[in-house]
């Protein structure tokens, strides 16, 4: 398995067919506009009078007749070039499954942008295979229903001349009403030939196939995708689910269970009394983040991680089990090296049932409890109904418009709450508006979805917003990561540091060159070593999985993947077990993966001590090491200091912004302007660099820029268990650990700036640093004529002599 971020997935295009809406912006605007799409069965469907009975316990009968409905239809077989006889044999669902494919190439930009079709994949979650198949088995079951006829004493009786006309006009009356059966009846039925349609429509030769996971069939598409790409066998991959089951069997049946509603979907809502069933379908492209940011594509969303679980033994097999979902929900997030409390959106299963509302509840507020807001919930399904196989396609496409727009959609029906869900006491809260989405500062949007499958089979997937220049247009990430001397190894212990490549005074590597960790914050230069292309980050609970993600990614490497060059997530460098290569490029990674391979024979401190000077680190440790941070003071401060990550970074930029609005009134301009200017104007970059230095300007500016970076590696999951300051660093620790806020912390700093430069001495004295141990520098203390002490004591062996 590859690291965390590395396996990230891009949404770069979308397609949909739904309930009053013919496409996937249709379905965004009728969600933001609240648009309720039950309705009663169309006659075309199926009759009312003959089969719907208010009566539950009517034999054969369904109590409820209402649903959400596609309308309106209809297959353009002369744009798909297929025969009118061929389509006029497909099911509907199929063709909705070839129309919403080529609405989401369509939507990526193919054919105009470049897409390797024989590198393209079909995977779509779909079950029982539409209505068609149930139409065509009437005529061919004919004559069972002639035999029953022929057994009536009545029909016996009358004269043989009469019993042949009836039966031969009932014959010719039903082979008139239904289908004929031909060469395409079969494959237009099928279930497993909806991939295989899309495929052969769209001419895509990339692995095709369908999943079935009842109402969470869309989700183990999109799962079964997201390992396709990360094993490199395709490039990319039109995943989601498609459903059109909503003949009168499908009604009949659900009644027997009692699980539909006969009154109106309402998820997590008063009244809640079944749910309600849907039709559509809904499509998304994907392709590894790494490659549509490379492609320059236009990114929805990025899937982050699934999850999946099985409720196992429970009190039946239609009931559910909150340990799945729990277990669903923690795989996802584990998956994503995301930590849970860090969601602000749920786009919940939320079927409307009595028992099922209520268990998700609990379950997801088991895993999201502890969250650092209370996080928006919701369904689909207050809209559009539960479209069943496609409910998983139809939950994900809201998210992703939602992660996409940065709006919060509303949920529908749901006013007054299930009075046995106390959300009061949950981390959620339903949303009824529509409404921006303002996460907390230094957290992106990130959102939850869950799609749980009749049997007990769970899904759950991690979406996350894209944030531009994650990763670069060469697929590197915007980070710099350096192995620093103490890199893991023989002591067991990770040593794998990752600092962002203009963190203070940064260096440009130039072609020819290497980068390196110099300390103080500084990225070196090392003149005549090859570039470092990137670093990959393994990481596993035990060795046995460690080594399943080194043989993973080695065969991909063989097969022509380069990883991006991308910050470590910390989850993974705080594993128990951890591989860290370096490399400059995709030979020598596979050269160095080959050689980590054989040093697993023996996996000993011994066995893995030469690698550490070929960039082969082996770390292993459990529980893993504490972290903590550790903010500078004045003095390290620079002219331009993380001037390319507030340009590429959305945090680093709102940190500053803000930084500008407390300070503007007290330095009678922004902060920003003595922090950055043009390098190019020597004069004008001297002059700011003095006033730079001025400490009443300085200290705001460090502790604006310890606040940046600290928000920076919190989005990419560096959270400390401990924070200490030195000097004013003890300011940034106070911030960043909840006890003062920013705009008072700058204030503050301001203002002991402005009063430290009113200080004037006859005699100001002098300070040194020095380095040594303790025990020295107090001998040579005593040893000096007058006034000289160990001010500061920053370390065992660095001091600050004060005179």
């Amino acid at each position: 398995m590859l690291p965390n971020a590395s396996r990230a997935i891009a949404i770069v295009g979308v397609g949909a067919i739904l309930p009053d809406a013919p496409n996937a912006p249709a379905y965004w605007d009728n969600i933001k506009n609240k648009r309720y799409s039950i309705r009663e069965v169309p006659p075309e469907r199926w009759s009312v009078a003959d089969y719907y009975d208010p009566d539950p316990n009517a034999p054969a009968k369904t109590y409820s007749k209402i649903g959400a409905w596609v309308r309106g239809f209809s297959f353009d077989w002369k744009r798909h070039r297929v025969p009118p006889k061929v389509a006029a044999a497909m099911d509907e669902g199929q063709q909705w499954a070839v129309s919403m494919a080529a609405e989401a190439l369509a939507d990526y930009g193919y054919p105009g942008r470049p897409l390797d079709t024989d590198r393209t994949g079909v995977i779509l979650g779909t079950a029982m295979g539409g209505e068609l198949h149930y139409i065509t088995n009437l005529r061919i079951m004919f004559p069972e229903y002639a035999h029953l006829l022929e057994g009536l004493d009545e029909f016996r009786g009358l004269p043989p001349e009469v019993q042949q006309s009836l039966m031969a006009r009932w014959g010719s009356a039903v082979a008139e009403h239904f289908p004929e059966i031909t060469e395409d009846t079969m494959p237009g039925e099928l279930a497993n030939i909806v991939s295989g349609r899309v495929a052969n429509v769209l001419n895509l030769r990339g692995p095709s196939f369908i999943t079935d996971a009842a109402c969470a069939s869309s989700f183990a598409a999109i799962a079964a995708s997201v390992e396709l790409l990360n094993q490199g066998r395709c490039d990319a991959v039109i995943s989601g689910g498609v459903d059109r089951n909503m003949g009168v069997s499908s009604f009949v049946k659900f009644c027997k269970i009692g699980a539909l509603s006969a009154t109106g979907t309402r998820p997590f809502g008063d009244g809640a009394d079944g749910f309600v069933m849907g039709e559509g379908c809904g499509a998304f492209l994907l392709k590894r983040l790494a490659d549509a940011e490379r492609d320059g594509d236009h990114i929805y969303a990025v899937i982050r991680g699934v999850g999946a679980s099985s409720d196992g033994k429970g009190k039946g097999i239609t009931a559910p089990n909150p340990q799945g979902q729990i277990l669903s929900t923690q795989r996802a997030w584990e998956a994503a090296g995301l930590d849970p409390t860090t969601a602000t959106l749920i786009e919940a299963h939320g079927t409307s049932t009595r028992v099922g509302d209520v268990v998700e509840i609990s379950s997801l507020a088991t895993v999201f409890s502890g969250a650092a807001a209370r996080i928006a919930l919701g369904s689909a399904k207050s809209n559009v109904g539960h479209l069943k196989a496609g409910a998983g396609a139809a939950g994900l496409l809201k998210a992703v418009w939602a992660v996409n727009d940065r709006l919060l959609p509303p949920t529908l029906n749901a006013e007054r709450a299930n009075p046995s869900i106390d959300f009061a006491a949950s981390p959620f809260y339903l949303n009824h508006e529509l409404r921006e989405w303002a996460p907390p500062a230094g957290t992106p949007r990130r959102a939850g979805v869950c799609s749980y499958g009749f049997g007990g089979t769970n899904f759950h997937l991690v979406l996350e917003e894209h944030v531009p220049g994650m990763l670069n247009r060469n697929g590197h990430a915007s980070f710099v990561a350096a192995v620093p001397p103490h890199a893991p190894g023989a002591d067991g212990k990770n040593g794998l540091a990752a600092r962002p490549a203009d963190a203070a005074s940064a260096s440009t590597p130039r072609p020819g060159a290497a980068v390196r960790d110099a300390g103080n914050g500084r990225v070196d230069v090392i003149p005549g070593k090859p570039p470092l292309q990137g670093i990959l980050v393994l990481s596993a609970a035990e060795p046995a999985g460690l080594l399943n993600e080194l043989d993973t990614a080695l065969a991909r490497v063989q097969a022509g993947w380069t990883p991006p060059l991308a910050l470590p997530r910390a989850e993974q460098l705080r594993a128990p077990e951890r591989l860290v290569v370096d490399f400059a490029n995709r030979e020598e990674l596979a050269l160095r993966l080959e050689r980590a391979r054989k040093a697993f024979a023996l996996d000993t401190p011994a066995a893995w001590k030469p690698l550490a000077a070929q960039g082969v680190f082996r770390g292993s440790d459990d529980p893993p090491g504490k972290m903590a941070f550790l903010f500078p003071g004045q003095g390290s401060q620079s002219l331009n200091m993380l001037r390319t990550l507030r340009g590429r970074e959305r945090v680093v930029a709102e940190l500053f912004e803000e930084a500008d609005r407390v300070m503007a009134p007290l330095l009678e301009r922004p902060l920003s302007s003595y922090v950055f200017r043009d390098p190019a104007d020597k004069a004008a970059a001297d002059a700011a660099d003095l006033e730079l230095r001025q400490t009443a300007i300085t200290q705001p500016a460090m502790l604006t820029a310890d606040a940046a970076l600290y928000a920076l590696l919190a989005e990419y999951g560096f959270r400390p268990d401990f924070v200490m300051g030195h000097s004013l660093g003890e300011y940034a620790a106070l911030v960043v650990s909840g006890v003062l806020p920013f705009a008072e912390a700058m204030e503050a700093a301001v203002c002991r700036g402005a009063e430290m430069t009113r200080v004037s001495a006859t005699d100001p004295g002098w300070m040194a640093a020095v380095i040594g141990p303790y025990e020295s520098v107090e001998k040579a203390l005593r040893a000096v004529d007058g006034y000289v002490v160990a001010a500061n004591i920053n370390s065992y062996k660095r001091f600050v002599a004060g005179s």
